[in-house]
């Protein structure tokens, strides 16, 4: 889940408007055994800007591991903008990015920038801000769970 601030603009002004941003993000990097493999795979985003304005889409996740356990992600993709304009986006992720030794899930948690352009409208969108994983949310109410039993 990624949440942060951001800024809405249309034309040449690229910061028009203030409003909250979140996302849900879901990827899958191949080509890892471990830390230090570069990765790389599709992924796919729901988002919106001040919880009216909804963005979707996917493209492809590359990682690069400049440290073992704070590896950069880069990713690129083409979005759909409230059904009406197709848009090119682009994301930069680093922090914390497990790499499982026995599973196939991976958890991250770090900082992001972000940027999208619609191709016709010339609408903008610009955030930088906190990417977390779902884990972290559930793990709460997990651990209740389990200490309930």
């Amino acid at each position: 889940m990624r949440a942060a601030p951001c800024g809405v603009g249309h034309g040449e002004k690229l910061w028009e408007e203030t409003r909250f941003c979140s996302a849900l993000v879901g990827d899958l990097l191949f080509l890892r055994e471990r830390n230090r493999d570069i990765g790389l795979g599709p992924y796919l985003e729901v988002g919106t800007a001040g919880f009216w304005d909804a963005r979707f889409g996917g493209g492809a996740s590359l990682l690069l591991p400049v440290h073992d356990v704070f590896p950069l992600v880069v990713s690129f993709g083409v979005y759909d903008h409230e059904l009406r304009a197709a848009s090119l986006g682009a994301t930069v992720f680093w922090g914390a990015r497990s790499y499982n030794f026995t599973s196939t899930y991976n958890w991250s948690l770090g900082i992001y920038a972000s940027g999208f352009r619609d191709l016709e409208g010339r609408d903008t969108l610009l955030s930088m801000g906190v990417e977390l994983d779902g884990f972290f949310l559930a793990a709460p109410f997990i651990y209740g769970f389990q200490a309930l039993r």
